[in-house]
């Protein structure tokens, strides 16, 4: 392990050098370089990025179909850190590309369910199905090793907690404020969770998915956004799920972690009054809910130590 990170740092000291000696050589390349370095910063990958696009994908979609394609701008801003990140391929397909195409699924299968409101009263059970069983694709490589009651304890475990996050938070997708606080919970904790659980990727997929959907609470705070709709909010479930079950099975995230992640979308539909004014709504509904993914996170920092970053 010391060799390793050894060796990384030596690669990393040169290519630095090399990087300097290029911007020294050639002034012209000053500007390119320090975009590149902007974005490659996991503050604007994870952060900045994914909301900024979010936002303004959400202001142009909502004039369309009664804002019912809004959702479409959470994935968007998801799939904005996958390319910052450079993960836009599909091959080989490892278990963190299998996460992006059931993100990328999820959203079109959302978006038939809005579009096609007569096929949601079909859609409890394959949806339970399909939330149990790709978290078990994604965690595969690992399960299928094991045996016994080990075996049965992770794909048990991980298919309980697919099946629940999708369907919870599916059935969050009329109610825009609590909708996007349960998300901004759900990606945060997830996140944050997989970061101090030593993976760094997964942990940026869910702090993106965090930032997206902070965007959309903006605007369902505002009274500009009346829906989320199963096109964000089947996201949000299929993703928290397998970026949850992954960073438990490849990294230090403790399945008790997870347990209390779960409960985010039960805060997020704690009743308020209708005379509270939205934006105090709002307000206490990401309070709340971002104190199940705060305890999560300082969960998996008790087992795990200091985060990556």
């Amino acid at each position: 392990m010391l060799s390793s990170q050894y060796c990384d740092g030596a690669l990393l000291g040169n290519l630095r050098r090399r990087t300097e000696s290029d911007t020294l050589s050639n002034p012209h390349n000053k500007k390119d370089r320090h975009m590149e370095q902007w974005l490659s910063n996991p503050m604007v990958q994870g952060g900045a990025a994914p909301f900024v696009v979010a936002l303004l994908a959400a202001l142009v979609l909502r004039p369309f179909g009664g804002g019912r394609y809004c959702g479409i701008a959470l994935v968007l801003g998801f799939i904005t850190t996958v390319y910052l990140a450079g993960q836009w391929q599909f091959t080989p397909l490892t278990s963190t590309r299998k996460i992006i195409v059931l993100g990328l699924i999820a959203m079109g299968v959302g978006l038939l369910l809005d579009v096609l409101p007569a096929l949601r009263r079909y859609a409890p059970i394959p949806l339970v199905v399909a939330g149990a069983a790709a978290v078990l694709w994604v965690i595969w490589p690992v399960l299928g090793r094991r045996d016994g009651q080990d075996f049965f304890l992770l794909a048990g475990g991980a298919t309980i907690y697919g099946a629940l996050c999708v369907m919870a938070y599916t059935t969050l997708s009329e109610r825009p404020r609590s909708a996007a606080s349960a998300a901004i919970a759900a990606g945060a904790g997830t996140g944050g969770a997989a970061l101090f659980g030593a993976s760094a990727l997964l942990g940026l997929f869910g702090l993106s998915l965090a930032a997206a959907a902070g965007a959309l609470w903006l605007l369902a705070t505002a009274g500009q956004l009346r829906r989320m709709g199963a096109v964000a909010m089947l996201p949000v479930g299929m993703l928290s799920a397998a970026i949850g079950v992954a960073a438990h099975v490849y990294a230090k995230v403790p399945w008790y972690s997870l347990a209390v992640l779960a409960v985010v979308p039960l805060l997020a539909r704690i009743p308020l009054s209708t005379n509270t004014p939205p934006w105090l709504r709002g307000m206490i509904w990401v309070a709340v809910t971002m104190i199940a993914a705060l305890v999560a996170v300082a969960l998996t920092w008790n087992v795990a130590g200091a985060p990556l970053l």
